[in-house]
């Protein structure tokens, strides 16, 4: 019988992938190209948000290069199209993420713009644990929503300004 539960991390993101028109359609060599892509997102942590995942039962590690410099930082992903072994779809385990602005209105990226490095934002995940049928548990840990607590605009890129 699995356990699920949802765990709310606060801390700066980076490389937000989390709308449709932005998700990573490839990920680390082809990862996610069977599921149509996923949406990803970084999270640097302080030790205390990172112990509240760890206590939910996550299994995620730190990103090991930037923990030799000293900073806790995960990332988080959402599959955009997940199917059982047999083929069948489950909506509600994929698709985009839920993303809000600070009063908990829906982001509009086309009016407030891209999420930039370094916003300021709470996001949630969903950690599922359960055992295998090797008689380990695991868990597995899903994206399910982010609020833009601080936003930082995407600069605008030289070449973009010139072309202009």
């Amino acid at each position: 019988m699995a356990k699920y539960k949802e765990v709310t991390t606060t801390g700066p993101i980076e490389w937000a992938k989390i709308f449709e028109t932005t998700r990573d359609m490839v990920g680390y060599e082809g990862s996610y190209e069977d599921c149509n892509g996923a949406y990803t997102v970084n999270q640097i942590l302080d030790k205390s948000e990172f112990e509240k995942l760890k206590a939910a039962g996550t299994q995620k590690k730190p990103n090991q290069k930037r923990l030799m410099e000293g900073e806790l930082m995960l990332k988080f992903e959402r599959k955009h199209l997940v199917v059982t072994k047999d083929g069948r779809e489950i909506p509600q385990a994929g698709g985009a993420p839920k993303v809000t602005d600070a009063d908990g209105q829906p982001w509009d990226a086309d009016i407030s713009g891209n999420i930039g490095n370094g916003s300021m934002a709470a996001v949630t995940n969903l950690i599922t644990t359960f055992q295998g049928s090797d008689g380990k548990t695991y868990s597995r840990t899903s994206l399910v929503s982010i609020k833009i607590l601080e936003f930082v605009p995407i600069p605008e890129r030289e070449d973009e300004i010139e072309a202009a």
